[in-house]
């Protein structure tokens, strides 16, 4: 085989090795909509929504519940703020500590 051929052959072996990586490269540094930094709730934002639980003088607020234990929890995002399931949350990050009149027993 001449050396033309091989290196042709090297050529579009590597061409094509980086084709097939330019898919790869999006996934990798790709951020899902979910995790992308979303501003945080503030109290009052709906639901008689509080940062802290603590302070709700709600009358189904109990001792004990917040948002890191309930259903809606969608897990931490970044310093004690992560996500809520609940459809009037989706825009906002909810305090680890926050409650909302609508908090169920979950995770």
């Amino acid at each position: 085989m001449s050396d033309f051929n091989k290196s042709r052959r090297v050529f579009l072996r590597t061409a094509a090795l980086g084709v097939a990586a330019v898919p790869l490269a999006r996934v990798a540094t790709h951020v899902p909509a979910a995790r992308a930094e979303k501003p945080r709730a503030e109290d009052g934002h709906a639901l008689d929504y509080v940062n802290d639980g603590s302070t709700s003088g709600h009358e189904k607020y109990q001792d004990g519940n917040k948002c890191s234990n309930c259903a809606f929890w969608a897990g931490e995002v970044s310093g004690g703020w992560g996500g809520c399931r609940h459809p009037q949350f989706s825009d906002v990050l909810v305090n680890a500590d926050g409650w909302c009149n609508t908090w169920v027993p979950g995770g």
